[in-house]
C-alpha cells in the first residue's frame, strides 16, 4: 500500500513538471494577439470555444502518445515517420507545408508587433521595426545557431510572465467600466460565431511530449494537469479582449481610425501611465524577436535535415532563409489580421495531417507514399471544390484559401473549409487507393496472374534500426559539424518546431 501511494506521489510529481512543459509551450506572444481578439469579436461563448479547443490535443494527446511511443520507442520526429513509412517524396511535400505552416507565423509576429509599436507609442515607424527585427534576428541566430534561439526563448517566458502580473495589476486598478455596459453586452450572448470555433480552433501538435514521460500514466496524468493549468490561463488572456470593448479601448474612441481586435489587449495600456506603456514596448519587441528567431530555427532546420537531407552546405541554406524572409516582410508591412494568419496555417494542417495519420492505423497497412500524397493534395482540392460550390464561383473558391472574407462573415464559408479539408483528406487517399488497387488486378489479369491483395509487410527485427533512422537527424548546429545523433526524448520548448504541424 505504501509503495503504490509512492509510485502515485511520483508519477504526479513527474507529471506535473511534464504538464508545465505543456504550458510553457503554449504560452507564446501569439496568445496576446490571437485570444483578445476572438473574446472582443465572439464574446465569451467563443472565448470558451477556443481556449477549451486548444486542450483538446492534449486530452487526444494522452490516447494518441502512447500510440507513438510503442511505434516509435527511441524518439518520434514526424518528418521521420514520413520517410520511413511513405518515403522520401512525402516527407519533401510534408516539409514544404510545415514550412509553409511557419511563414504564416512568422508573417503574423511580425504584422503584429508593427501594430503593437503604433498603438502605444503614437508614432508611425514607417515598418522600421519590421525590418530591423528581421535583419537582427537573422544575424544573431546565424551566429548563435539553435542554441541562441534556446536563450531566446527563456527571455521569451520571463517576459510573458511579467506582462502577466502587469496587466493583472495595471487593468485591476486603472480600467473602468460602465456595468450598464456589461449588462447590455451581445458579448455575454451566445452567438453563431462562438459556436463554430469548438471546431475551428489552432490545432497544435504535441509529438515529442510523448517521449519526456516515463510512461502512459504519467503521459495521461501529464496531459491531465496541463489543461488544468492551460485552459484558465488562456481563458482569462482572451477575456482581456472582452475587457478592452467594455472599456472603450476597443475599437477606440477614433471611427476613422479604429483599433483592430487583435490588438484589444494592448489598447487597455492607453490607460495606464506613460512609463509602463514603455515598458511594455520593450517586452513586446523582446517577445517578438524570440518569436521569430525560433521560427527562423526551425525554418532552417527543416531545410536542412528534412528537405536537403544535410545534404546542402548551411550557409546556402541561410541563404534561402534571407528570400523567404522578404516576402515575409512584404507580408507583414499590410498589417494583415493575425488571427486569420493563424487559421491559415491550421487549414494547411488540416488538409495535409489526416492522410499522415492514418499511417500510424496497423490495419492500414496497405496504405502507401501515393496514397498519402494523393490524400493530402486531396484535402487542399476538396476547400477549393467546396468553396467554388458554397459561393458559385470558381475565384471566391480559391480565395477560401486565404480566408479572404475572414473568420467573421455571416456564413459558413470558414466552418466549411475547415470540415471538408480533413474529410477530403480521407476520402482522396482511400480513392488513391482505389485506383491503385485496381491498376494492380488490371495489371494482373493482363499479365495473367492470380491477385494478390497487398500483404502485410514483415516486422523490421534488425537489431539497431531505430537508431540508424533517428541518426538522420540533427539540431541545426550540429548540421554545421556534420555529425550524426541518436534522437533521444525532446524536453526542449520549442513550440514552433516542424515536427509539430
Amino acid at each position: 500500500m505504501i509503495m503504490a501511494m509512492r509510485n502515485l506521489f511520483m508519477t504526479t510529481q513527474m507529471a506535473l513538471g511534464l504538464a508545465a512543459n505543456w504550458l510553457a509551450s503554449n504560452l507564446s506572444s501569439s496568445i496576446f494577439y490571437a485570444f483578445p481578439e476572438v473574446g472582443a469579436r465572439a464574446g465569451i461563448l467563443g472565448n470558451f470555444a477556443y481556449s477549451f479547443g486548444c486542450i483538446v490535443p492534449l486530452v487526444v494527446f494522452a490516447w494518441l502518445g502512447p500510440i507513438l511511443r510503442k511505434k516509435c520507442p527511441e524518439g518520434f520526429l514526424l518528418t521521420t515517420f514520413i520517410r520511413e513509412r511513405f518515403g522520401r517524396i512525402n516527407q519533401i511535400y510534408i516539409s514544404l507545408m510545415s514550412m509553409a505552416y511557419m511563414f504564416c507565423y512568422m508573417v503574423s509576429e511580425l504584422s503584429a508587433i508593427d501594430g503593437i509599436l503604433t498603438l502605444l507609442t503614437g508614432i508611425d515607424f514607417h515598418h522600421v521595426p519590421i525590418i530591423l527585427i528581421t535583419i537582427t534576428t537573422t544575424l544573431y541566430t546565424a551566429y548563435g545557431g539553435f542554441r541562441a534561439s534556446l536563450l531566446t526563448d527563456k527571455v521569451q517566458g520571463w517576459a510573458i510572465l511579467v506582462l502577466l502580473v502587469i496587466s493583472t495589476i495595471g487593468f485591476g486598478v486603472t480600467v473602468k467600466i460602465d456595468p450598464g455596459v456589461v449588462s447590455s453586452s451581445p458579448l455575454l450572448k451566445s452567438n453563431t460565431l462562438g459556436w463554430e470555433l469548438f471546431y475551428i480552433m489552432p490545432i497544435a501538435g504535441y509529438w515529442q511530449r510523448a517521449f519526456s514521460s516515463k510512461n502512459d500514466r504519467e503521459l495521461a496524468y501529464s496531459a491531465l494537469y496541463g489543461s488544468i493549468m492551460l485552459f484558465p490561463t488562456l481563458f482569462l488572456i482572451g477575456f482581456t479582449g472582452i475587457i478592452a470593448a467594455w472599456a472603450g479601448t476597443y475599437p477606440g474612441p477614433d471611427p476613422n481610425n479604429p483599433i483592430g481586435p487583435d490588438m484589444s489587449f494592448f489598447s487597455l495600456y492607453t490607460l495606464l501611465p506613460d512609463w509602463v506603456q514603455g515598458f511594455v514596448v520593450v517586452l513586446s519587441v523582446c517577445l517578438s524577436c524570440s518569436a521569430y528567431d525560433t521560427l527562423q530555427s526551425a525554418m532552417v532546420s527543416t531545410m536542412s535535415n528534412d528537405l536537403f537531407n544535410n545534404k546542402l552546405p548551411l550557409i546556402f541554406v541561410r541563404g534561402l532563409l534571407v528570400v523567404i524572409n522578404v516576402p515575409a516582410v512584404i507580408l507583414g508591412i499590410n498589417n494583415l489580421d493575425v488571427l486569420i494568419v493563424f487559421l491559415i496555417g491550421d487549414l494547411i494542417a488540416a488538409a495535409v495531417m489526416p492522410s499522415i495519420l492514418l499511417g500510424l492505423v496497423d490495419s492500414l497497412y496497405f496504405l502507401n507514399g501515393f496514397d498519402s500524397l494523393v490524400g493530402g493534395l486531396g484535402g487542399f482540392f476538396s476547400i477549393f471544390i467546396f468553396g467554388s460550390a458554397y459561393f458559385n464561383s470558381a475565384y471566391e473558391g480559391a480565395l477560401l484559401y486565404i480566408l479572404s472574407n475572414g473568420l467573421y462573415v455571416d456564413d459558413y464559408s470558414v466552418l466549411g473549409a475547415f470540415l471538408v479539408a480533413p474529410i477530403g483528406s480521407v476520402v482522396f487517399t482511400f480513392l488513391a487507393f482505389g485506383v491503385r488497387l485496381l491498376g494492380m488486378f488490371i495489371l494482373a489479369k493482363i499479365q495473367g496472374k492470380e491477385f494478390e491483395f497487398p500483404k502485410r509487410p514483415e516486422p523490421d527485427t534488425t537489431e539497431g534500426e531505430s537508431e540508424k533512422t533517428a541518426n538522420n537527424f540533427t539540431t541545426e548546429d550540429e548540421s554545421e559539424k556534420t555529425e550524426n545523433i541518436v534522437v533521444k526524448p525532446d524536453t526542449t520548448e520549442d513550440s514552433y518546431n516542424m515536427a509539430e504541424v
